[in-house]
């Protein structure tokens, strides 16, 4: 879903209104709607959300924090400005301002694992590792077929917190739930295991799956 999406102001998720920022090109997010609640979102918030996005994809990330935190004052109830004021200031090294804005997202919109993921992240780069081991599970728990937050928690693990049985473990599960394996963290898998003294195990079911 392209920044060329045509909003109305219906009964939409407050997903539609959290796009991802990195590489300088910035998308609203509406592949995973199911995760969010739905709420009115005004056309204006929309529309304003748009020009946001635009901002970021030319590269005028002043302008679109600009837009970000006007709406954030005009629609409180959103998530998605502040989640990706949260992603801004992450990528701007400010991470207790990042912190902020993503636990401010993610209490507006408690079902959107994006939003958790990334709050992880930024507890990881703040030496706040069992607050990240929190909220990683947390994602997973609410939405146990997205993998992003095995391979989250098997790199914390891994090379944060030294609790090498439980990253390989973590990174299998990831790995079971490729279509097809990814070949990095195949690799990761097999020097873990090496490093820990860990015999290879029957592949492991991802939680909550059957």
């Amino acid at each position: 879903m392209t920044s060329s999406l045509k909003f109305t102001s219906v009964a939409l998720v407050s997903l539609l209104l959290v796009g991802c920022f990195g590489g300088g090109n910035v998308k609203p997010n509406v592949a995973a709607n199911v995760e969010s609640e739905q709420i009115e979102i005004p056309s204006k918030a929309a529309n304003d959300f748009k020009v946001a996005i635009q901002f970021m994809n030319e590269g005028k990330v002043d302008q679109a924090k600009a837009q970000f935190e006007k709406m954030t004052q005009e629609f409180p109830q959103l998530a998605g400005p502040y989640a990706n004021l949260g992603m801004i200031y992450a990528k701007e090294k400010e991470l207790d301002k990042a912190e902020s804005m993503l636990k401010t997202a993610a209490d507006k919109n408690k079902k959107n694992v994006k939003i958790l993921n990334q709050l992880g992240l930024i507890y990881r780069q703040q030496g706040k590792f069992a607050d990240a081991e929190t909220v990683y599970k947390q994602a997973i728990k609410l939405n146990p077929k997205d993998s992003t937050g095995y391979k989250n928690l098997g790199i914390l693990y891994d090379i944060y917190m030294g609790q090498f049985v439980k990253a390989s473990e973590y990174y299998q599960k990831y790995q079971n739930m490729q279509s097809e394996p990814d070949r990095q963290v195949a690799g990761w898998i097999v020097d873990i295991n090496r490093r820990a003294g860990i015999k290879p195990k029957p592949q492991i079911a991802a939680e909550g799956q059957q």
